[in-house]
């Protein structure tokens, strides 16, 4: 890594002072061996993987789009320099655009394989979006792409999760959302304390998130899924993704076995992976009991898993709720949806209305803090909880002076004020996103559970039926498909949001605007009046 920092600022040397530019011209430049891998996959094992069992369909528009890509990223570079000192505002800008790079980056493999017609433009940006976010929403099928584009959507989005853990370190501590603290209590600091320097952090988060990953293809493959459907899935496990292989998910290998390799691979990824290094580092499996937000993690699925058996669909009698497939495809479903990965094995529109309900709170509520999951995270429900019940005491005894504490942490009165920010953020975002959603082409249910489903980054949402009892929609993850252009780009731009946080995007945004704010706040705009004309 320090050689790698060493090269790009001897590389960067150009007139033009720009951070922002830097990262983003990085950040395309590093697509260029990730092309390069995937291509080499779909020579050697592209028939294996693909539904038309040829192989190398891909891997020469990869190597041409990845090449392409290099040449224009590092040719700009060369034009550009590092600044000297980087404000808050200018991190989260970089976030952003670093996100939107590696969009490009993917769409224009989306576009150069074929697997997107060229014109479709916003369709190639959805299915990036979906890529780099690790969100189950898609409007292609696994049986029509070929190895390249599989291995490539699946190594996208276990790339993503690893990016998100350089996220935790830099960035996230500046919204004050991060990890744990030494105590295993919930805190909102960064997770700096695992390691003297951040790099040093991010290494030893890098390393778990590996190990993970390896540890769930091992199971999926003892479990009897083949050995390279077991690698691509493990990614996507892993990276809380959900992407599949196959068009039915992971319930196309019709295996218990499978189904629970993933339930313990999605719960794993929803857990905080500073409080999981801590525990297997210090060997002491109780930290995860003494941790405030695990307990609530572990209690939300319990209890929403009996919600869900309870909450019987048709065809499933009180009889047979306790039989072991029941209770799996219940745990299922939760784990799919409260760690935002997305996979089914049973389309949630198929069940009651009831547990789809109770699903939809679950995909806001996400996993924990400094997890691979999405969502809102169990954390600042926490928080938020403590903060309502001292603002009730406080109405009863106006005097009362009382500092908000989760566990042994303290939460300052600044966190609290960003926390409730990006929760109303989020709250008024998912409104216009409903309406433009729904005037794309789904109706209100559809299109509500929809915007939930991806800002959330899980994928599958809930279809309401029309007058005839028909579905409006094809299953739980046909959204994307039934909207028009206008639809994608906001279901696209929804992905993107949920995944660097609210915040950070309404930071960029505000810095992309600032320039007409300030023309219009000195006056540039205002219309001018005749001179000698008083007025009052």
């Amino acid at each position: 890594m320090r050689s790698a920092d060493g090269a790009l600022h001897r590389w960067a040397r150009g007139p033009y002072e720009s951070t922002l530019a830097i990262t983003a011209l990085v950040v395309l430049a590093a697509a260029s061996p990730v092309f390069a891998i995937c291509a080499a996959f779909d020579w050697l094992f592209g028939g294996r993987v693909a539904a038309s069992g040829e192989s190398g369909t891909d891997a020469v528009p990869l190597l041409v789009a990845g090449a392409a890509v290099a040449l224009f990223a590092l040719g700009l570079l060369r034009l550009c320099r590092f600044e000297r000192r980087i404000t808050e505002r200018q991190t989260l800008t970089a976030l952003v655009l670093g996100s939107f790079a590696a969009v490009a980056a993917v769409a224009i493999a989306h576009l150069a394989t074929g697997a997107v017609e060229p014109e479709a433009l916003a369709t190639a940006f959805a299915e990036a979006a979906a890529t780099v976010t690790g969100t189950n929403s898609t409007t292609l099928s696994g049986a029509d792409l070929g190895g390249g584009m599989l291995a490539l959507r699946a190594v996208g989005q276990w790339l993503g999760g690893a990016a998100f853990i350089v996220v935790l370190v830099r960035v996230l501590p500046h919204l004050g959302v991060g990890g744990l603290d030494t105590d295993g209590g919930v805190a909102t600091r960064s997770a700096r304390r695992l390691a003297p320097r951040s790099a040093g952090t991010m290494g030893r988060l890098l390393l778990l998130y590996g190990a993970l990953t390896v540890l769930v293809g091992i199971g999926y493959g003892l479990a009897g899924m083949p050995l390279l459907q077991s690698g691509l899935h493990a990614l996507t496990t892993a990276g809380t993704g959900g992407f599949s292989t196959q068009a039915a998910s992971l319930g196309a290998f019709d295996s218990a076995a499978i189904e629970w390799v993933a339930i313990f691979g999605m719960a794993a990824g929803g857990v905080s992976l500073p409080l999981m290094f801590l525990a297997i580092r210090r060997r002491d499996p109780a930290r995860f009991i003494r941790s405030y937000e695990f307990r609530l993690y572990i209690t939300l699925i319990v209890f929403a898993t009996v919600a869900v058996m309870l909450w019987t669909r048709d065809g499933v009698g009180w009889t047979d709720v306790l039989r072991p497939d029941h209770i799996r495809e219940s745990l299922f479903a939760v784990v799919s949806v409260i760690s935002t990965t997305g996979f089914e094995t049973t389309p949630l529109v198929e069940l009651s209305t009831g547990s789809q309900a109770l699903l939809m709170v679950l995909m806001l509520i996400g996993g924990m803090s400094a997890s691979m999951a999405g969502g809102f995270k169990v954390v600042r429900l926490l928080t938020l909880a403590s903060f309502i019940g001292r603002e009730l005491r406080r109405a009863i005894y106006p005097s009362l002076a009382e500092r908000l504490r989760l566990g042994r942490s303290t939460i300052s009165e600044t966190t609290i004020g960003r926390i409730t920010g990006e929760l109303l953020l989020a709250a008024l975002l998912i409104i216009p996103a409903s309406i433009v959603l729904g005037a794309s082409g789904l109706n209100i249910v559809d299109a509500l559970t929809y915007a939930v489903s991806t800002l959330s980054n899980v994928g599958p949402a809930m279809a309401a039926a029309d007058s005839t009892g028909h579905l409006a929609v094809e299953g739980s993850t046909g959204h994307l498909d039934a909207v028009n252009w206008l639809g994608r780009v906001t279901a696209g731009l929804l992905m993107m949001c949920g995944r660097m946080s609210v915040t950070a995007a309404a930071v960029a945004l505000s810095v992309a605007v600032y320039p007409a704010v300030a023309a219009v706040r000195h006056g540039q705009w205002r219309r001018r009046r005749p001179h000698g004309v008083r007025v009052r």
